[in-house]
């Protein structure tokens, strides 16, 4: 064992207990609490779903989307606000490795079944990346590549321009918000040829506006088919 994990032991990213040895991430009590969604989902962005002969969620049903399909681990429960909170806000970019196991131990064959060319992560706008001193999606995006031996591209999209919290504003309003926040970095034309398949990351799924306008990003790039992965979503029945 390290010297660094003696004096500064592994704790529970839930209830913040310190590990055994043996485990990590969660304790076996908090591993019961992980609110993972199961069937049925909807059939496009893996919300959790009321009912099995419901095949897309309220916010899926009937819309033309720049994304093919996507997946979230997590329902956005109370508990996981807080998990989600000290990923982002807590200084916990660690517990990016830990994410990026759960959403193999539980998505691992679809994910490889997209054929994904390269991962690319929601960018942050740099008062926000400076602030925290990371990006959470980032971090995630780069534990998801090493394991599935995939490319990560933090530099082909950027935020223009500083934008309010998603979290207070209704679907209308994050739209608005995020109306040309986001571009293509310059230079990432030639990096892009050849691809046709890309992966989102984020932390968070709520309306889907953030993950549409990236998508719509890279569909302007040419590239066919736009998949993601998030960690937490919220159910909209």
């Amino acid at each position: 064992m390290k010297i660094w994990n003696l004096l500064f032991p592994e704790k529970c990213i839930v209830c913040g207990d310190v590990l055994p040895r043996d485990r990590s991430g969660v304790c076996k009590k908090c591993r019961k609490r992980l609110p993972v969604i199961k069937e049925p989902r909807c059939l496009h962005c893996g919300k959790p779903l009321p009912s099995a002969v419901q095949e897309y969620c309220n916010g899926c049903s009937g819309r033309n989307s720049n994304l093919t399909q996507g997946i979230s681990l997590w329902e956005y429960t109370d508990r996981m606000k807080q998990v989600m909170a000290d990923f982002k806000y807590g200084g916990c970019e660690e517990d990016a490795i830990f994410f990026a196991d759960e959403i193999l131990e539980h998505y691992q064959k679809k994910l490889e079944s997209w054929n994904i060319d390269a991962i690319i992560p929601v960018p942050l706008h740099w008062r926000k990346r400076w602030f925290r001193g990371y990006n959470q999606a980032e971090s995630l995006a780069l534990a998801l590549g090493e394991q599935l031996k995939l490319p990560v591209w933090p530099d082909i999209l950027k935020r223009r321009h500083y934008t309010e919290p998603q979290k207070e504003l209704d679907h209308k309003q994050r739209l608005a918000n995020l109306k040309n926040a986001f571009c293509v970095a310059g230079g990432a034309v030639d990096k892009m040829k050849g691809c046709s398949t890309v992966l989102l990351v984020d932390d968070i799924y709520t309306t889907g506006a953030t993950m549409e306008a990236c998508a719509g990003e890279c569909r302007k790039m040419g590239i066919k088919h736009v998949y993601f992965a998030c960690l937490c979503t919220g159910r909209d029945f």
